[in-house]
């Protein structure tokens, strides 16, 4: 088959459908296989997510200030993974063991991983986790961007930066109209990725709340933290 390239206003538009169309199916599993009524499930995950973000927010490191400083500890956080061997060889040495008709997949946050929030605004990309991201994509995996921002806050244009930049993306996941509790959401996009069907490989978060609950990555990246620096 041959592959057609859009435009790039229904290009996003199809990463967007995609995105909702894996998430829908997965919330419809989700529902389907929990049979609390609304308001339990309600109270079970936001007691369960409150406490647990607390115990995940004291593993993160804390950003340090100053742009060089930051980006040392982006580099160190990186090359830290598998014992040192670094992200982009575990990249390569689990795409090696992938099994017959696996789909591995990475999910990445936007603030202070894709683009430097804090220190260089929205329009500045992170070269360390654009590197990551190409190289996932070259070995064959999906990359989906799971975040707290919204399109009313900026993503959208967050977005179309990253297609001009060509850095891969399968699709992206904001949080839901009035969604007040993160870790609960961005847990139920990593799930709808799963019930899609792909293997979520690695994560990379500058959050705590990415890291809370299941599923979790086979391997994390841990980025500086700017709610950990006081």
């Amino acid at each position: 088959m041959t592959a057609v390239s859009l435009p790039r206003p229904l290009r996003g538009l199809a990463v967007a459908a995609l995105a909702l169309a894996i998430l829908g199916s997965a919330l419809l599993a989700w529902l389907v296989v929990e049979p609390l009524d609304h308001d339990a499930r309600h109270v079970l995950m936001r007691s369960t997510s409150t406490q647990t973000v607390r115990s995940e927010d004291a593993e993160m490191p804390p950003a340090p200030y100053g742009e060089a400083a930051w980006s040392l500890a982006v580099d160190r956080a990186y090359a830290a993974v598998d014992g040192g061997r670094g992200a982009a060889a575990w990249l390569r040495h689990r795409a090696a063991e992938r099994r017959p008709g696996e789909q591995l997949a990475v999910v990445m946050g936007i603030d202070d991983v894709m683009v430097q929030t804090h220190l260089a605004g929205l329009g500045t990309l992170v070269p360390q986790s654009v590197r990551f991201v190409r190289t996932a994509h070259r070995l064959g995996y999906a990359v989906f961007y799971v975040t707290g921002r919204t399109y009313r806050d900026g993503l959208g244009a967050i977005q179309s930066l990253l297609e001009r930049a060509h850095v891969p993306l399968s699709g992206v996941f904001p949080p839901p109209v009035g969604s007040t509790d993160e870790a609960t959401e961005k847990a139920r996009c990593r799930a709808a990725i799963r019930a899609a069907g792909y293997t979520i490989a690695a994560s990379v978060a500058s959050d705590g709340a990415s890291f809370v609950g299941s599923p979790a990555a086979e391997m994390e990246v841990r980025l500086p933290d700017f709610a950990q620096s006081g």
